[in-house]
C-alpha cells in the first residue's frame, strides 16, 4: 500500500530541508501505489464522514420524530442544520486523520531508512539513520508537507486579481447561459436554524477541509512523484478533476467552472508554496457566491 521498508537509500523529492551544516533531500512519503490507495482512502473517508455526520445529527435536529436509517439520510441530507453539523464533524475528522497519516508516514520514513542521500554541499557524505531522525524531527513536520507557511503579499494580491477576472468571466457566462448554480442551496437555507451556522460552514468550514484534502495531502502526494514542473501540472490536473467530480450536486456546466477554479487554486498553491493562499481564495470565492445568493434570494 505504502512505501515498504528498505535498506536502500530513499528516493528523493524536489524539496529540501535545512539542518545545521548540511541540506537533506526530503524523501517521498508515498510510493506510486501508495498514492492510489491514499486517494481512495481520503475520498472514501470524506464521503463517509459526511454520511456519518448526517446519520448522527439528524435525530438531534428532528428530536421529536423517531427516524429510520433511510429517513435520517433522506431528511438530513436536505436539512440545512443537519448539513451544518455534518460539515463541522467532517472538518474535525478529516484534519485529525490527515494529520495522523502524514505524521505516521514521516515517522516510518525516518525509522525505516538506514541512510539518506544529501546534496553536494555535504561533499557526498551520508547521514546515518540516527542522525537523520534527530535532525529532521526538528526541521520537517506535517505543516511542511502541507505547506502551512506564510506567503508574499504581492503574490496574494496578484491571485486576488486573477480570481476577480475568473469570477467576472464565469458569472457573465452563467448569466448569458441562464444557469442557476445555487439552486440546491434553497432547501438548505430555508431549513437552516440558525442560518448563520449554514453560512459559516459553507463559506469557511468547507473551503478549509477541501483545501487540506485536495491542495494539501493529495496534491503533495502526487507532486512528489515527479521532478520539477511536471509534478505541479500532474498534481494540479488530477486533484482538480477529482475536486470537480465530487460536487455531484451540480450539473456539467457548474462542474466545469469548479474544475477551472480548482486549477486556479492549484496554481496559487504552487506559486505561493503555501496552502494558506488557496484556502483564503476559496473562502473569498464562497463568501462572494453566498453574498450574491442572499442578495437575489
Amino acid at each position: 500500500m505504502f512505501n515498504k521498508p528498505s535498506t536502500k537509500p530513499l528516493q528523493q523529492a524536489s524539496e529540501t530541508i535545512i539542518v545545521p551544516n548540511q541540506t537533506l533531500e526530503v524523501p517521498k512519503l508515498f510510493s506510486k501505489a501508495g498514492v492510489v490507495m491514499l486517494y481512495i482512502a481520503i475520498i472514501g473517508l470524506f464521503l463517509s464522514l459526511q454520511l456519518l455526520g448526517i446519520y448522527l445529527f439528524a435525530p438531534v435536529v428532528f428530536n421529536d420524530h423517531p427516524l429510520t436509517t433511510a429517513q435520517r439520510f433522506g431528511m438530513g441530507s436536505f436539512d440545512g442544520t443537519v448539513t451544518s453539523y455534518s460539515m463541522i464533524f467532517t472538518l474535525i475528522g478529516l484534519l485529525i486523520i490527515i494529520y495522523g497519516v502524514i505524521k505516521w508516514r514521516i515517522s516510518v520514513v525516518q525509522t525505516d531508512s538506514e541512510t539518506v542521500p544529501v546534496n553536494a554541499s555535504t561533499q557526498g557524505n551520508l547521514v546515518h539513520n540516527n542522525d537523520f531522525n534527530s535532525r529532521t524531527t526538528l526541521n520537517y513536520y506535517v505543516s511542511d508537507y502541507l505547506s502551512l507557511k506564510p506567503f508574499p503579499l504581492y503574490v496574494a494580491m496578484g491571485f486576488i486579481g486573477l480570481w476577480l477576472l475568473f469570477m467576472i468571466g464565469t458569472e457573465t457566462l452563467t448569466y448569458l447561459l441562464d444557469k442557476d448554480p445555487t439552486a440546491f442551496v434553497d432547501d438548505l437555507y430555508d431549513s437552516a436554524n440558525p442560518k448563520w451556522l449554514l453560512i459559516l460552514t459553507m463559506v469557511v468550514i468547507a473551503p478549509i477541509y477541501e483545501e487540506v484534502m485536495f491542495r494539501g495531502i493529495l496534491w503533495s502526494a502526487v507532486r512528489e512523484q515527479f521532478e520539477g514542473a511536471k509534478g505541479v501540472w500532474v498534481a494540479s490536473l488530477v486533484t482538480s478533476i477529482l475536486f470537480a467530480i465530487i460536487h455531484l450536486q451540480y450539473e456539467i456546466y457548474e462542474m466545469s467552472v469548479i474544475f477551472l477554479l480548482a486549477l486556479l487554486l492549484s496554481y496559487a498553491r504552487a506559486r505561493s508554496n503555501s496552502l494558506y493562499l488557496p484556502i483564503i481564495l476559496h473562502i473569498i470565492n464562497n463568501g462572494v457566491a453566498m453574498w450574491m445568493y442572499l442578495i437575489v434570494s
